[in-house]
């Protein structure tokens, strides 16, 4: 009896150590929690900076799932506004372009976005460029589709573009504006060098210009009628305003540079207010313009007529170093310091019909080595009304040609 008492005792006690050691241990005290996650906040100013020379580079590390890009392309499809220096691009939306971004809300927007030329590098600088190619400008925005207007700021003009904008989360879209069709085109101002072909009395320049046009035209005042058809009589009969007035559309005159008698070398005339002998080759004339944006260069007649001489091509000579008193050279000094003095200019070079081959290849030459539009007039029949002087008729005749052949350049 005492032996089954002390088994089922024991049994009893193992039962229970058993049922103990099932039991789950308490969980242990976590403590405190994680600090919670504050809410992304993004900044997306109204006013940029650009560094570098791509839209790439603006934009590096800068957008994300809260803000856009916008590549802005800046190209010309014609030569209106090529190298034009892009000092900035804005874009007006209608809403809110810029902010703060803070748990999807945004505050403190605005509707313009600017990005501006910020670098101080002289040389690697953003411009216009001829198409296929273009500057770039890569411009931070909030998400969204837009109606708005670009506004570009160059060294030579304010240009303006309407368009819709979609810009994507966490993508760089690609804009392409093209300044040969802005919603305003701006006038040009055109500036003209050339002896007596170019000369119109009371358009010069200078007092001391001489001028063939009116006085020396036998057409003018003449009692038949079918030659005083032909007279150039008035300013608007010149080739000169009829490119700029008749064929341009946004074209106005800079400074009509024209002396009679004059050649491209350096030489020395009197002018006709003082009498005094003054410098009066193109190359000594060359910084008369007030702010051309063209300048249309018709010369060499006078050169061919007293045999200056044609000298070399010293193309990598500078400036001060280039021989004024041989035609070859004297051009490229021209060329040069119409570049030098008016930045971005872009100059067409006339090469007159009365021009032997040797005058004719030194202009093409010129031309060709500097990339300028010309125009050759050599072969062609352009009635005179004396020596080497256009009659009217055919003053339209080549400004009809001069525009034909350079309209890509004369907006």
């Amino acid at each position: 009896m005492m032996r089954k008492l002390f088994l089922r005792s024991a049994m009893m006690m193992l039962l229970v150590t058993v049922a103990c050691h099932k039991q789950p241990k308490p969980a242990p005290d976590p403590g405190p929690g994680p600090d919670p996650v504050p809410p992304v906040e993004t900044v997306i100013p109204a006013d940029q900076s650009k560094f570098y020379m791509t839209a790439a580079e603006d934009l590096e590390g800068k957008v994300s799932d809260n803000t856009a890009g916008l590549k802005v392309l800046l190209q010309d499809s014609k030569y209106y506004a090529v190298d034009e220096r892009v000092l900035s691009v804005s874009y007006t939306a209608d809403k809110d372009i810029v902010g703060t971004v803070k748990d999807g809300d945004v505050t403190g927007g605005g509707h313009t976005v600017t990005m501006t030329w910020a670098s101080q590098d002289p040389v690697h600088r953003p411009a216009v460029l001829h198409a296929p190619d273009a500057g770039e400008f890569g411009i931070l925005c909030l998400p969204g589709t837009y109606d708005g207007k670009f506004t570009v700021t160059t060294s030579r003009y304010t240009y303006q573009f309407t368009g819709t904008v979609t810009a994507e989360a966490g993508r760089t879209v690609a804009v392409t504006l093209d300044f040969a069709s802005p919603d305003e085109q701006p006038t040009r101002k055109v500036g003209i060098i050339g002896d007596s072909i170019s000369t119109f009395d009371g358009t010069m320049c200078s007092p001391e210009y001489t001028a063939f046009y009116p006085a020396n035209d036998p057409n003018v005042g003449n009692a038949d009628a079918t030659l005083a058809a032909k007279a150039v009589d008035s300013k608007e009969k010149t080739w000169w305003w009829r490119v700029i007035y008749d064929n341009m559309q946004h074209g106005t005159l800079d400074v009509n540079n024209s002396w009679s008698g004059t050649r491209v070398v350096h030489e020395v005339k009197n002018g006709r207010s003082s009498g005094q002998p003054t410098p009066a080759g193109f190359v000594d004339r060359a910084y008369a313009f007030v702010d051309p944006d063209i300048i249309i260069i018709h010369g060499g007649t006078n050169d061919r007529n007293q045999s200056s001489p044609l000298g070399s091509y010293d193309w990598d000579l500078p400036i001060g170093q280039l021989d004024a008193n041989s035609y070859r050279s004297a051009m490229i000094l021209l060329v040069k310091m119409l570049q030098n003095r008016y930045e971005g200019v872009q100059i067409i070079m006339l090469i007159g019909d009365r021009l032997t081959a040797d005058y004719e290849a030194a202009n093409k030459a010129v031309a060709e080595h500097f990339g300028l539009p010309y125009v050759n007039f050599v072969g062609d029949s352009i009635e005179k009304c004396s020596g080497s002087h256009p009659t009217a008729p055919a003053f339209k005749k080549m400004a009809d040609k001069i525009y034909d052949t350079c309209k890509d350049y004369l907006p």
